[in-house]
């Protein structure tokens, strides 16, 4: 994710927030271990790669009274996950009805979760949604709110199972994952 190698300037998802922190703070987040950053590419003038869009994962914890009552059930007291901290498309990208980029930058986060899941352990998926906007999203690809947002605010945190994730990207659940 180096500034000189990819094109971090092209990037304008409507939202300066994640702009700023592809160009200011994925590369310390990388070094520090923090994260790991995934991008979307595309060959630019000059062939540089032109970042489209990109998603940040980084591991996580959540105690388990902090789930969503149906994914409590069995769970430790202290649940190991993966945090989906970051997901930025274009603008350029965004309302392709046909392509469906957002979605399929959503997919690639998942299957890298379910991937590192696979060989580091961890039980759930936590986005936490940067605004209300943004649950139905979320919702549609079946991640689900805790419930538990005050009446005059929306409720930003989702989970899903690894399992779940790893069924819906086509995979059998590995034993002892649910």
């Amino acid at each position: 994710m180096a500034p000189g190698i990819y094109d971090l300037e092209a990037l304008d998802c409507g939202d300066e927030k994640y702009n700023h922190w592809l160009r200011e703070s994925a590369v310390a987040a990388i070094s520090a271990g923090t994260c790991a950053v995934y991008a979307l590419v595309q060959r630019g003038p000059n062939d540089q790669p032109r970042v489209m869009g990109y998603f940040a994962v980084s591991p996580t914890q959540v105690v388990r009274h902090e789930l969503p009552r149906s994914l409590q059930r069995g769970a430790p007291r202290v649940v190991p996950g993966w945090l989906l901290a970051k997901l930025a498309l274009s603008t350029e990208l965004q309302g392709d009805r046909e392509r469906t980029w957002g979605s399929g930058l959503l997919v690639a986060a998942l299957d890298v979760i379910v991937s590192v899941a696979d060989s580091g352990g961890g039980k759930v998926i936590v986005v936490d949604a940067e605004h209300a906007g943004l649950l139905d999203f979320y919702a549609g690809h079946d991640l689900i709110p805790t419930g538990r947002g005050q009446p005059d605010e929306a409720d930003l945190r989702l989970f899903m199972k690894v399992s779940t994730a790893l069924k819906a990207l086509g995979g059998e659940a590995a034993a002892g994952r649910d």
